[in-house]
């Protein structure tokens, strides 16, 4: 049971971060755990739950946005597509620095983001007539976004970027404590 309950936190959190996002999307744009669920989920889980836990928690709050912001183009096969391939891309990045020192992971997990935003980004630059198809039209994709768009492409890097930061700063903290408030390490006498 002891052991449940940081997963149970997580997701909870998870699911309270994605709904407020969803909520008020102008406000914290892309500010949310779930990309550093997935990286973090290949650093701390050696087996299939490093990866199920954080793809059940992206399937269950997914359509969150598109109900709040009356946005179906969420729910397009094309956009999960590329979405479930970004956070997977995020997935191995924190793989390959599964054992590494906290502050690498810090840098991976600004790594990842930055991946995050390129594919999904890339993405956008090919699929949507927004943009020229053009190098011009790939740097309005990653920095600027559409025409007229009231927030620019990089504000959702920063925050995307400043919520990997902090969330993967929160699991390896509770990485690190966990093992010392499991009762399994306390001695003998202590219990």
């Amino acid at each position: 049971m002891t052991r449940l309950l940081p997963l149970a936190l997580i997701l909870v959190l998870l699911a309270i971060f994605r709904l407020i996002g969803s909520m008020f999307p102008e406000t914290l744009p892309n500010f949310q755990p779930l990309a550093a669920l997935f990286f973090c989920g290949a650093i701390m889980a050696k087996d299939w739950r490093g990866w199920a836990v954080p793809l059940a928690a992206w399937l269950v709050t997914y359509p969150a946005p598109a109900l709040f912001e009356g946005n179906a183009a969420y729910l397009s096969p094309g956009v999960i597509a590329v979405t479930a391939l970004a956070f997977t891309a995020t997935f191995f990045i924190g793989k390959s620095l599964s054992g590494k020192h906290a502050a690498v992971l810090l840098a991976g997990s600004v790594a990842a983001a930055l991946a995050f935003h390129v594919i999904t980004n890339g993405a956008a630059w090919i699929g949507s007539p927004l943009y020229p198809k053009s190098p011009l039209g790939l740097w309005q994709s990653l920095w600027a976004g559409p025409l007229g768009s009231t927030i620019p492409s990089w504000v959702f890097l920063r925050n995307m970027t400043a919520a990997n930061l902090l969330f993967t700063a929160i699991f390896l903290s509770a990485r690190f404590a966990l093992p010392r408030l499991s009762p399994q390490t306390q001695p003998a006498a202590a219990r």
